[in-house]
Formats: structure tokens, C-alpha cells, sequence
């Protein structure tokens, strides 16, 4: 989230307010103990953050509605998948037939399918630095939940 927020500083000049500040300043400041506290630069956690960060401003800034982007997206990231399968294959470590786990791997697709499309309708419609600051509210409900 504090990707996205400065994204949208540097790239769509949007400006904030004392509170809106504040908010950035504790979470970096969250962000900068917790690296610490670790004692290793998490590279995989930033690496992450920039991506979806890019991906975030990409989505706002290309102006296509939501289901083709995503079939966009799919059409592009499809042919990474294909030589993965290929690999497998080759290695002979591929496996067939359905079982359970098979089923909810199928699922788990279609699930993430909807908040994609959502989050891609979604980040044309608001800034993006309020796209990062509502990337916020799931982790601090899980937080809540997990508390009570």
C-alpha cells in the first residue's frame, strides 16, 4: 500500500493532507521496525509490493474497462503457464486425474477471478493513492478478527 500511495506522489501529482501524511509516516515508520526488527532486507516483500504497486498505477492509467484488461493479462501471462506444463511434463512429474485438492485449485481460479475484475473496475474509478490506503482495511480486519 505505501507503494501505491507514493506512486500516485510521484507519477499522478496527487496531493494529500496533514492526517492523510501522518498515516504514511506511521506506516513507513511500521514498515522500516519490522525490516529491522527481521535483520535482513526483504527483498521478496518488496519486490512484491513494487509489482502489484506497477500494477496498480498500469491499471489506472490504461484506460480499458475491467474484463478486457483481465483477459488482456491472461492472454499475456498464459504462454508462462503453458511452458511450466511443459516443463512438468518433460520431467515426467505431471499427474492426472481429479481428487479434491485438483477441485479446489479449479475453484480457487474462478474465486480470484471476481476481485480482480472488481479491483480493476474499481482502480479507474478512485485515486490510486485511496486504492492504498484501502489496501489496508483486510489486513487490519484480519488483525481485529484474529484479536477477538
Amino acid at each position: 500500500p505505501i507503494v501505491s500511495i507514493l506512486l500516485a506522489l510521484i507519477f499522478l501529482k496527487e496531493r494529500f493532507n496533514k492526517f492523510e501524511w501522518l498515516a504514511i509516516i506511521l506506516a513507513f515508520i511500521g514498515v522500516l521496525y519490522m525490516t529491522i526488527k527481521i535483520g535482513e532486507f526483504p527483498f521478496v516483500s518488496l519486490l512484491l509490493a513494487f509489482s502489484f504497486g506497477i500494477y496498480s498505477l498500469i491499471k489506472k492509467l490504461v484506460p480499458i474497462d475491467a474484463i478486457s484488461s483481465i483477459t488482456i493479462e491472461c492472454i499475456v501471462t498464459a504462454p508462462a503457464g503453458f511452458i511450466y506444463l511443459w516443463y512438468i511434463w518433460q520431467q515426467q512429474q505431471m499427474s492426472f486425474g481429479i481428487n479434491s485438492s485438483s477441485l479446489w485449485l479449479i475453484f480457487s481460479g474462478a474465486v480470484t477471478a471476481v476481485p480482480l475484475i472488481l479491483f480493476s473496475a474499481g482502480a479507474r474509478r478512485i485515486p490510486l493513492s485511496l486504492t492504498g490506503f484501502i489496501q489496508y482495511v483486510g489486513p487490519t480486519l484480519m488483525f481485529i478478527l484474529g484479536i477477538f
